[in-house]
């Protein structure tokens, strides 16, 4: 069926492929273990990796997948900056950024460095009515934010240590 193939999306600046993958497999696991449309939302860091993993999910070609995007308690995906007010009961959060060639985890998480960025995570990470799913490609303890001034960014390694640990 057409719901079986996998998209490999292409690499492009300030995206994340494989964490793309992981979650359009997640979302197409779960449209397949439901009869229902499952009440589920996609959040990204940055609006490239949102338009990769839509356009992704739309490349399927799917009947489940267009009819889950367009049901009023279905399938969004949204970027950081443009998921308040919507709730799902399940939430798959692309963290998007990773280490660079050399190794070293970049300090720049898009809006989380902004004044206010931690006002954001914590409109994310409460759109989930019932669970949370953190896509990440790195290690909460390679997030160095002692290195950086910014809230946002010191409480995203503290939220993703605090679900490393099951909370």
């Amino acid at each position: 069926s057409p719901e079986e193939r996998h998209h490999h999306p292409q690499a492009r600046p300030r995206t994340n492929p494989r964490e793309a993958r992981e979650i359009v497999n997640e979302v197409l696991l779960r449209l397949r273990a439901s009869e229902r449309t499952p009440s589920l939302g996609v959040i990204t860091f940055n609006d490239r990796q949102r338009d990769l993993i839509e356009n992704s999910l739309r490349e399927v070609s799917s009947p489940r997948v267009i009819d889950a995007l367009d049901a009023r308690d279905g399938l969004f995906v949204r970027n950081l900056e443009n998921v308040q007010g919507e709730e799902r009961d399940t939430i798959l959060f692309s963290a998007t950024f990773a280490a660079n060639a050399q190794g070293d985890l970049p300090l720049n998480f898009g809006v989380l460095n902004h004044a206010g960025g931690e006002r954001r995570l914590n409109v994310a990470i409460t759109r989930a009515r019932k669970q949370i799913i953190i896509f990440t490609s790195f290690d909460p303890q390679d997030l160095h934010a002692e290195r950086t001034a910014h809230r946002g960014v010191k409480d995203l390694r503290a939220y993703l240590h605090q679900a490393a640990e099951g909370r």
